[in-house]
């Protein structure tokens, strides 16, 4: 009798411990199903998060017909830089990108300077205009354009006092301009702008054949 109670005991206990792990088990697969639904729309949001940055950073700027509009300052080299003082200019821009690297355009300038010239007079002022016809190749890396341009076209002073120093002739109001140069534009949040700095040297032939630099800061739209 004692024998078969507590064989009949160890099969009760048996019996329950089996259906407790049976239990435990059904929960914990209610947990982790409960679970597997948030865990995948929580990776579905972190995956579209990620893409979508990935879109923005790869965003490409805009190519086709763009205005330039910048300010600076432009200086004459030896031996003109003694009787030219360095002065503000202004610029405007405007062309249009035939291919990613390479882009044609079309720029007015105007620079403001004193005369430094051997008195009388003193305190005198010119100005000199500058037009012109360029091309600019370069390349872009991430937000980054590095570029080199260059041009030709025709320059106005708007005085003969250079004539005392013999950089001007009597009556010689215009002169053929050449330049070369180079700079860099880093492209704003807004693919349509972007901010650059660049430099230029030019040479006026028929001014003595003086040679200056224009520096500039300048806002770019591309429409």
């Amino acid at each position: 009798m004692n024998v078969a109670f507590r064989g009949a005991t160890t099969e009760l206990e048996v019996a329950e411990g089996s259906r407790g792990f049976r239990a435990t088990e059904s929960r914990a697969r209610g947990l982790v199903g409960y679970h597997r639904p948030r865990m995948g729309r929580l990776t579905f949001v972190t995956c579209a998060l990620l893409a979508t940055t990935a879109i923005a950073e790869a965003r490409p700027a805009s190519e086709g017909w763009y205005a330039e509009g910048g300010l600076g300052a432009v200086g004459f080299l030896p031996s003109a830089s003694d009787d030219a003082a360095v002065g503000p200019a202004l610029g405007v821009r405007v062309g249009r990108d035939l291919f990613s690297f390479l882009s044609v355009g079309i720029q007015l300038a105007a620079s403001s300077h004193e005369a430094t010239v051997p008195a009388p007079p003193e305190g005198e002022w010119f100005q000199l205009y500058r037009a012109s016809g360029d091309v600019r190749l370069g390349g872009r890396v991430g937000r980054i354009a590095l570029f080199v341009e260059g041009g030709a076209g025709v320059a106005m002073i708007s005085s003969n006092i250079l004539g005392k120093v013999m950089i001007t002739e009597p009556g010689e109001t215009f002169s053929l301009v050449f330049s070369a140069g180079a700079g860099l534009e880093y492209q704003l949040e807004n693919r349509h702008y972007a901010f650059g700095l660049a430099a230029d040297a030019f040479m006026l032939p028929q001014f003595d054949a003086i040679r200056g630099i224009d520096g500039r800061a300048y806002l770019r739209y591309t429409y």
